[in-house]
């Protein structure tokens, strides 16, 4: 067993350390995809079924389907209910050199790799479902290493001088921390926000806490990612109002938390104020480009992968530019441009399993601050793309293992059981009849 979370836990640290690429189809991702596939089945071996686990294997079908149906070949006559003539293969100007059948997607090798993308989470929050809840927890140290490295190289990469960056000396690309995009970096950073939190001062570890939230918040204030700032300064808000509503944080550890809400608060008001908040050439134009091709391709959507094939015939001649748009910059357009229909779908279900989960944890810390991190990289995907990143989707994989799986409801009935015990015990010292010894020397 412990073999089977030591794997998993390696699987989550190496995609934190070198998963921050975004490029499609590089070396690295491919190979982080194999590992945590293979250290998910082996995790998998003789598995017993939990509630969490069905709940993955029923998104994994739904995904894998979804993937299969745009790699089928269809009538034209039926693709082209649902798309514009110009994406619609034609071999020739004769009627009656056009195809026949072609599959939804316009490129079946990229559908392919998004797929199988979208399915390595998956399968590592089935593997990690499947668990011992009381031993879940083992993996937390590898999240918490992989967290603090790209901290600690997120600061070494600010204290460089200039024109030297991290990527010099590690051979590849990297912008900041462990990632090749500054926003992608603040995504990880502030979703485990809560978990830092959490585990803090539900913890007895408030000073570790308030160091780590102190260096957190320093690092998302270097990056300047205007998302990652707004975020992180509402989620520490939110995890401190929901301190101060347990009654978790003591009177120092409050004004030190103040002090530095306070600073961060007025580093935030100049570092976004001094940025542009929606240049021409920006995500608003995307998100506007992106939408008219929906509005042709809404129902069988153009296949997963596929956006930069398609977002070229929908942008406007003066928003051409040196630089094109690999990404909407809003993940929800995207694949709704991808995906059609199905993947709507499978997104709605995704989120009442979000809906239901959280009226059965409302009263459970841990869970609770889990669906926050998982909101934030939501609400992040709304003006980025940081789920196609392979460090952040294994992020996203891990807050839903904390959020759906019974993690620490075991060990509070436990404690809550032994008190009842304790209680009882006490009750029945206290009404047992006296020994027989002190009632012969009563009677005497």
């Amino acid at each position: 067993m412990r073999s089977r979370r030591s794997v998993l836990g390696f699987c989550l640290l190496a995609c934190l350390l070198v998963g921050g690429a975004t490029q499609r189809g590089i070396l690295v991702d491919a190979i982080l995809q194999v590992i945590v596939l293979a250290g998910s089945a082996y995790a998998l071996m003789s598995a017993q079924m939990s509630k969490a686990m069905r709940a993955g294997i029923f998104m994994f079908i739904l995904i894998l389907m979804a993937g299969i149906a745009q790699l089928v070949p269809l009538p034209i006559s039926l693709l082209e209910a649902g798309r514009l003539n110009i994406l619609l293969p034609f071999t020739g100007n004769h009627p009656y050199a056009a195809i026949s059948a072609a599959p939804i997607s316009l490129s079946a090798s990229r559908t392919v790799q998004a797929i199988i993308f979208a399915l390595t989470p998956v399968v590592f929050f089935i593997a990690a479902a499947r668990l011992p809840q009381e031993k879940f927890a083992d993996l937390l140290p590898f999240f918490v290493i992989g967290l603090v490295c790209n901290l600690i190289a997120g600061g070494l990469q600010y204290s460089f001088s200039t024109g030297v960056t991290l990527g010099d000396l590690l051979g590849y690309g990297v912008m900041v921390g462990m990632f090749a995009n500054v926003n992608h970096f603040s995504t990880l950073v502030f979703a485990s926000l809560p978990l830092i939190v959490y585990f803090g001062f539900f913890h007895d570890r408030g000073i570790m806490a308030i160091l780590l939230l102190a260096l957190t918040f320093l690092i998302l204030l270097a990056a300047g990612s205007r998302a990652g700032i707004l975020l992180g300064f509402g989620v520490v808000i939110i995890s401190v109002g929901s301190l101060v509503w347990r009654g978790r944080v003591g009177t120092l550890a409050m004004l030190a938390l103040l002090v530095i809400l306070i600073v961060y608060g007025y580093g935030a008001l100049v570092q976004v104020g001094s940025q542009q908040l929606d240049a021409d050439f920006g995500r608003r134009e995307f998100a506007l480009t992106t939408w008219r091709a929906i509005q042709d391709n809404w129902l069988w959507g153009t296949g997963f992968g596929t956006f930069d094939l398609v977002y070229p015939a929908y942008e406007r001649p003066e928003m051409v530019h040196a630089s094109y748009v690999n990404h909407a910059h809003n993940d929800f357009l995207e694949v709704l441009l991808e995906g059609g229909v199905a993947a709507v779908a499978i997104f709605a279900v995704y989120l009442v399993m979000l809906i239901v989960r959280a009226v059965q944890v409302y009263n459970r810390p841990l869970q609770r601050l889990a669906l926050l991190s998982i909101m934030v990289i939501l609400l992040h995907s709304l003006v980025d793309y940081p789920l196609r990143t392979m460090a952040v989707a294994m992020t996203f994989a891990f807050f839903n293992v904390l959020f759906f799986c019974d993690i620490d409801s075991k060990a509070q009935s436990l404690d809550r059981r032994a008190k009842e015990n304790l209680q009882q015990e006490h009750e029945e010292i206290l009404l047992s009849p006296p020994e027989a010894g002190r009632f012969d020397q009563h009677s005497d």
